[in-house]
């Protein structure tokens, strides 16, 4: 599937960045790599590679951009990224409760995974967020291309866990298609080809989630509901080639939700990434043999 993609400047007046994750250990990445956080178990250290960061703001920085909806006056945004501190803890160990305060705030969470047997094969843990008093929390992971060869697509899968739903308790425009729930479900889904010296990130747009509404659902449905949305495998086109020795970093953004309080407990799991093999030297000069041999036959004249 190819996916439009939506460049995004980091930071403010372009002075400020997403913090880099290069002082963190990278995954080696060789073509494949899977990630079911169950290495966790009951502890606080994300696996090699993984991080949080919690992005500076509040529930309404990242207003819906939805026609005639106001949001207390302020024109509706997509998210950006400012400057943040990574962090390569998950602060606490945590089954989710509905309705409980704990584990809600900036920090990233590992939580007790109790949809595990709603799935086959899915992690005893998920690596969660569920901000509160910031614009948003964000997983990021960073990885080093081992492989040898320069990549130009990657096909990536996941799963968004749910594990609790959402009221309506603030103040929201009466009649706006998403009150009661999230503007920004589940996660949003971005890579960046120099995270350590580029202001730019890039958004998978196509995989954005949405929330089904009537009969209406996004390629992503992030219902408010206790469930699991599984991202089906999909190609991404990345914008230019992630070389070979080169660092790529995946962000996962967790809105905070401008109606519902507390957010929706949600958590990253089985997260799958693989290399799209370019076409081999061999084959490429094949094809354009066997296109000059045709293109030979069909100027040959004919005999009378």
């Amino acid at each position: 599937m190819k996916n439009n993609i939506l460049r995004i400047a980091l930071g403010l007046c372009g002075a400020a960045f997403f913090a880099s994750s290069s002082a963190f250990a990278q995954v080696s990445f060789t073509g494949t790599y899977t990630q079911n956080f169950s290495s966790m178990g009951t502890g606080s250290v994300t696996p090699t590679g993984w991080s949080g960061v919690s992005e500076a703001g509040s529930h309404n920085t990242f207003a819906p951009t939805v026609a005639n909806y106001d949001n207390n006056g302020v024109v509706g945004v997509s998210p950006n990224f400012t400057s943040g501190t990574l962090t390569t803890s998950a602060v606490e160990y945590l089954v989710p409760t509905q309705g409980s305060s704990t584990g809600k705030g900036t920090d990233i969470v590992n939580y007790q995974n109790t949809l595990a047997t709603a799935q086959n094969g899915e992690g005893s843990e998920s690596l969660g967020t569920d901000p509160s008093g910031n614009a948003a929390t964000i997983l990021e992971l960073s990885m080093t291309n081992n492989s040898g060869s320069n990549i130009s697509a990657v096909n990536i899968a996941y799963d968004i866990d749910r594990f609790t739903t959402v009221s309506n308790t603030n103040n929201i425009t009466s009649g706006y298609v998403n009150t009661g729930v999230e503007e920004y479900p589940g996660y949003q889904l971005f890579y960046n080809l120099t995270p350590s010296n580029t202001a730019t990130w890039v958004n998978v747009s196509s995989l954005n989630p949405t929330i089904l509404m009537g009969t209406t659902a996004g390629a992503v449905n992030v219902p408010n509901s206790v469930g699991i949305t599984t991202v089906p495998t999909t190609t991404i086109d990345l914008s230019s080639a992630w070389t070979a020795g080169t660092t790529i970093a995946f962000a996962w953004l967790d809105d905070n939700g401008y109606s519902p309080s507390p957010d929706q407990e949600i958590g990253l799991n089985n997260v799958s990434i693989e290399a799209v093999p370019e076409p081999s030297a061999g084959l490429l000069g094949l094809v354009a043999v066997g296109a000059a041999f045709t293109l030979l036959r069909l100027r040959r004249p004919r005999a009378a």
